[in-house]
């Protein structure tokens, strides 16, 4: 059985991917894993695993994850960082509804899920992680 995946570009602060990569890499989570899980969940669950943020929420992930860069010398202030990963194509269409309710773009929503992540420093989502089952 094929899986029909779609592609989803985003756009995102630097400083923020890098403090975002940073911290997944703790946990042994990649960013594709860490946006798949987030669609999954949208699609799942139906609804946005954290409040919509605010201005200064937004403007103080911003700070913390340039905080971040400045630390480990990778600072690169207002540049941009285009990521791009595949999802399942039923499960990003359902998470589209699910943010077309909140007002919501799918860019917008992955930024405000990195700047919480970033504020929080907790998974604003359950995630599990599933083996295969073992062969005998």
């Amino acid at each position: 059985m094929q899986i029909i995946t779609k592609m989803i570009n985003v756009t995102l602060n630097s400083d923020l991917v890098f403090a975002v990569k940073k911290r997944l890499a703790k946990i042994g989570l990649s960013q594709g894993g860490f946006i798949n899980g987030f669609i999954h969940f949208l699609a799942n669950n139906h609804i946005l695993p954290f409040k919509r943020l605010t201005k200064t929420e937004e403007e103080t992930a911003q700070k913390i994850a340039t905080l971040t860069a400045l630390e480990n010398n990778v600072c690169e202030y207002d540049k941009k960082k285009k990521i791009q990963k595949s999802v399942n194509d039923t499960a990003y269409m359902k998470a589209k509804e699910v943010l077309s309710r909140v007002k919501l773009s799918m860019s917008r929503a992955i930024r405000m899920l990195y700047e919480k992540f970033v504020l929080s420093g907790e998974m604003p989502y359950q995630f599990i992680l599933t083996s295969p089952d073992p062969v005998y």
